[in-house]
């Protein structure tokens, strides 16, 4: 009788710890969303907000800063609570370099695949020529534009994809290309 009493307690404290388990986890995961709002344009390039959601973890606060490390290429980072989730990236290079060689220097691309369109993308990432951009000022270089999540959870590559074949054509509209 004893040996069934010690079973049946057993049986009552983990049924017990599976419950406040699956509250714990319950709870958690209802209050996961984006509280922030999603900013039309990244540093300056028109972009569907939604698009740029779809990259995007949850979090509470969000803010885009514009780097430009060298001249010839510009950053747009979107921090979510603090942490780089995002970064959208114009480089010029020069015209005997290809996507490969763009691809081999954003880490987010190791795992990349090459596509028929000039482009090259991941699950993290992705690197696309702006095809009709000629800048006078350049006249020996292509630009390209690449993509890097940073964020954990997004795992979405035809929404990388979506983003990136939309953040390039808007750049090729900009007065970068013009």
């Amino acid at each position: 009788m004893r040996l069934f009493s010690l079973f049946a307690r057993r049986i009552a404290e983990v049924s017990l710890m599976a419950a406040a388990f699956g509250t714990v986890v319950g709870c958690s995961g209802s209050d996961e969303r984006k509280e922030y709002d999603v900013p039309a344009a990244l540093c300056g390039v028109s972009v569907d907000p939604a698009l740029v959601s779809d990259v995007l973890p949850v979090g509470k606060t969000l803010k885009v800063q514009e780097k430009k490390p060298v001249p010839s290429r510009s950053n747009c980072q979107v921090n979510v609570d603090g942490k780089a989730a995002l970064i959208v990236s114009q480089e010029w290079w020069e015209k005997e370099d290809g996507i490969s060689d763009v691809a081999r220097s954003v880490p987010q691309l190791e795992s990349a695949k090459l596509s028929g369109d000039d482009s090259i993308r991941s699950i993290t990432g992705a690197a696309m020529r702006v095809k009709s951009c000629a800048a006078p000022n350049r006249p020996d270089h292509n630009l390209f534009t690449t993509l890097e999540i940073h964020a954990d959870g997004v795992d979405d590559a035809a929404a990388v994809q979506e983003l990136m074949t939309a953040y390039t054509h808007a750049v090729e509209d900009s007065a970068t290309c013009r």
